[in-house]
């Protein structure tokens, strides 16, 4: 370590007074056990120290009568003064460390507590106060808890508990006690026990848990330091990497497992002791989180817990959860806690669990820690997503009477920090169901929009009629993975009582659904959307909703409609996928599409660069619009047969509606294929198959008029297929090897192929050439629930 000479540092301050040219060289390098020094203590003054390299060519720099006066050089210098006939050597972190050297930075973070410990006497300067504070003061203290800045800093907590002998002086540097002297203030002040303050870590080794709540009201400058100033405290070592923000603490809290089982490190926000169930109010809702925390501001309140040895915590576990201690620990072993496995997948550990009712991804993790005073063992909510675990607190409800012992994977941090927004819309027409309100009503926004995150990671949005029926849209997010439910059920009480029950009992059901989600959305980022319907009991209506939204944006947007299903034909356990008109999906109110299933399926498939959608050939005996709606004809054929135009409707007028033109540069040559539907064509330079000249395309507009208009119609137009967009130009005219592919394998192709070949063969003039159809989902009837059909008819 490098040392301040003492005499050296006041000799060539007085020659720098003096204007006297002075070699004095102030620095000595040794080892902290070699000689006896003093150490300084302090609150660092942003723009006031003196660095190292100032420091050593103090008496050569320009300025230096203007460095002398700054506050940190006055620090130094005054400690000096103090030791001056007591220490050779002085110990300041501000100007004994090169912070140019990563590796010497490195090196005194991870010794600077062995340092602090192993000084003669540390002196401790407040700079804010002329008297040892003994109440908070939140008047002159408003910034810092209301007591000494120095107090509440995250990197004076390893200073005030290593030292064997610190020395307090007030902002006059007069002397106003020491750490012996005022133990019972310091305990007061800082929460760390009598005993720590008397004689250190050496008699009394606190929990992982109990450290923290030391440092969970400190604060530092820098996010990293929050771990940094913590190793000395834990004993661990660990690189500097300035830049990585949070990522520090977790890293510390790693580094700690690889060399402790201290199973208080997941007892942060722990369940009350003895408690069967969680309170779920407004004010304390459910959330997740990796079972790490990203601070020591989440152990607040463990200040009182301590390890368990294995007999004991066994031994109190089997009386409290009533069964055989031998079922509750690993290979029935109760002699000795078993390690932590730190792995890329997350932490492996075996614990002690308890599922609960109707939750078979939740479950009650005991661990092997207690409070201070009450001898049952802490124990927290876990979650299973995929091969994970995550912390999930606010459920409610019994558990189940037989634990197990179960080895789990659990994650370090939950997969997003960032929250995500539901943007929930009615359809012009909701049977007179309206939206009654909120719960909890924090999760609303002021444009009435929904924001949700991992600590306020569910909504439940209530609608309700004339007639007191109710149903409820669930909104949640939780493991970086955003779901939505329906809840049809009948109430039995009024309104924000019903909310409120709906809310528990969804959360505690949550990470299945989040789960089902997932699964819907495996593997089909390019379909964001999906649908799914909730039956009304005792009617022939349904609540449909189209949740969807790009996976890597934060906004999703929930279209709620009422929808009347003949004869039960209503899916409601699966979510569907359905895709947007266009790239114009992002509108506020998507017009969501569902494939169109042709008969014998399509073999063609044509793609133009520059568009998204992929096209099917155009019949030849008509010319196809924006807005035919149809049927697809089981002819073998997969020919359209028209019924009509949406736009010629009568209640088209209404809404003023016409096709949109897309404006965007499109290539000449269209990609065109010959393959089963849905496969995977290959890019535009190979597979030419159509040349077109002048082209453009022809679609909808993805608005809230549009979507009014096909919800109007849905009456008379369900299972329809709707022509969605075309594609025109000037000329259109087949590549030879495109004609030589269809020629070559005649017979394997539609009857409207061979007739549009021998079309474009004799006269290149095709308006028309490629379109896309589909079908509303609001016009779609679902497929057929047989009990809802049972129900139906009943009604009937």
């Amino acid at each position: 370590m490098r040392l301040i000479k003492v005499k050296d540092f006041l000799a060539r301050h007085g020659h720098i007074l003096q204007q006297v040219d002075t070699q004095i060289q102030i620095f000595a390098s040794c080892a902290d056990t070699a000689k006896e020094y003093c150490i300084l203590s302090h609150r660092w003054i942003v723009g006031q120290e003196v660095d190292y390299e100032q420091m050593l060519d103090l008496a050569k720099l320009d300025n230096a009568y203007e460095i002398v006066n700054w506050h940190g050089y006055q620090k130094v210098l005054q400690a000096c003064k103090v030791a001056e006939g007591l220490f050779e050597y002085l110990w300041v972190d501000t100007c004994c460390i090169d912070k140019r050297s990563s590796s010497e930075l490195t090196e005194a973070i991870n010794s600077m507590f062995r340092w602090y410990k192993n000084s003669t006497r540390c002196y401790t300067y407040l700079h804010d106060t002329s008297e040892f504070p003994t109440d908070p003061d939140f008047t002159t203290f408003g910034n810092s808890n209301g007591w000494p800045e120095w107090f509440s800093r995250g990197w004076t907590l390893q200073e005030l508990i290593a030292p064997g002998d610190l020395q307090f002086f007030n902002k006059d540097w007069n002397e106003i006690g020491s750490k012996r002297g005022r133990a019972t203030e310091l305990k007061k002040i800082t929460g760390v026990p009598l005993s720590v303050l008397v004689d250190g870590l050496s008699s009394y080794r606190p929990s992982f848990a109990e450290v923290m709540s030391w440092a969970s009201e400190r604060r530092t400058t820098l996010a990293e330091d929050e771990a940094y100033s913590l190793i000395g405290l834990l004993g661990v070592n660990m690189p500097m990497l300035y830049g990585e923000g949070k990522k520090a603490f977790e890293r510390l809290q790693i580094g700690f497992m690889q060399m402790s089982n201290d199973q208080s490190i997941f007892a942060w926000k722990a369940n009350k002791v003895g408690s069967t169930e969680a309170q779920s109010t407004e004010d304390d809702v459910g959330w997740t989180s990796g079972v790490l925390p990203d601070g020591p501001v989440a152990f607040r309140g463990c200040h009182d817990v301590i390890q368990m040895e294995p007999n004991e915590f066994y031994r109190l576990l089997s009386s409290m959860w009533e069964t055989h201690a031998n079922a509750l620990a690993a290979n029935g072993e109760c002699r000795t806690l078993p390690a932590f496995t730190v792995t890329n997948r997350g932490i492996q550990i075996p614990l002690p669990l308890r599922p609960y009712y109707g939750c078979p991804s939740v479950f009650r993790a005991a661990l092997a820690c207690r409070r201070r005073g009450n001898l049952m063992p802490l124990t927290i909510n876990l979650a299973a997503f995929g091969p994970l675990h995550y912390r999930y607190s606010g459920v409610t409800g019994p558990m189940q009477p037989f634990p197990q012992n179960q080895t789990l994977h659990l994650a370090y941090q939950d997969k997003t920090a960032d929250g995500i927004t539901f943007k929930i819309v009615g359809t012009s027409a909701l049977h007179n169901f309206r939206r009654c309100f909120v719960f909890p009503s924090k999760t609303r926004s002021e444009d009435g929009s929904l924001k949700l995150s991992s600590t306020n990671p569910l909504a439940i949005v209530v609608y309700a009629n004339t007639s007191n029926a109710f149903f409820a849209i669930a909104c949640g997010y939780c493991f970086g993975r955003d779901w939505v439910h329906v809840i049809c059920d009948e109430p039995r009480n009024k309104p924000l009582l019903y909310a409120k029950q709906i809310y528990k009992r969804t959360w505690n059901r949550g990470a299945e659904y989040a789960g089902l989600m997932a699964e819907a959305c495996s593997g089909k980022t390019m379909r964001p959307h999906y649908v799914k319907h909730g039956h009304l009991l005792g009617t022939t209506l349904a609540v449909r909703v189209a949740c969807g939204g790009w996976q890597k944006s934060n906004d999703r947007i929930v279209t709620v409609d009422i929808v009347e299903f003949p004869g039960g034909r209503c899916k409601t356990v699966t979510w569907e996928p359905m895709y947007g008109i266009k790239a114009l999906i992002k509108a506020d109110v998507p017009c969501l599409m569902k494939e169109t299933l042709w008969f014998g399926g399509r073999l063609d498939g044509h793609r133009i660069e520059g568009a998204r959608e992929i096209f099917s050939l155009a019949p030849t005996q008509r010319q196809i619009k924006v807005g035919d709606y149809g049927v697809i004809a089981n002819d073998n054929a997969g020919s359209f047969e028209y019924r009509g135009n949406i736009f010629s409707e009568s209640e088209a007028s209404n809404w003023k509606l016409r096709p949109y033109t897309d404006d965007l540069p499109l290539k000449r040559v269209v990609t065109s294929r010959l393959v089963p539907y849905g496969t995977p064509l290959p890019r535009p330079s190979e597979n030419a198959g159509l040349v077109l000249h002048e082209p453009k395309i022809l679609s909808f507009l993805n608005s809230q008029r549009t979507f009014d208009l096909l919800k109007h119609l849905s009456s008379r137009m369900r299972d329809y297929s709707l022509v969605t967009s075309v594609v025109q130009c000037s000329a259109c005219s087949l590549t030879d090897d495109f004609k030589g592919r269809i020629t070559a394998q005649m017979r394997r192709y539609p009857q409207i192929w061979q007739g549009y070949v021998r079309n474009a063969t004799a006269n290149a003039q095709t308006v028309t050439p490629l379109y896309s159809v589909a079908t509303p989902w609001i016009w779609y009837q679902g497929e057929v629930n047989r009990e809802v059909a049972r129900e139906y008819y009943e009604i009937r």
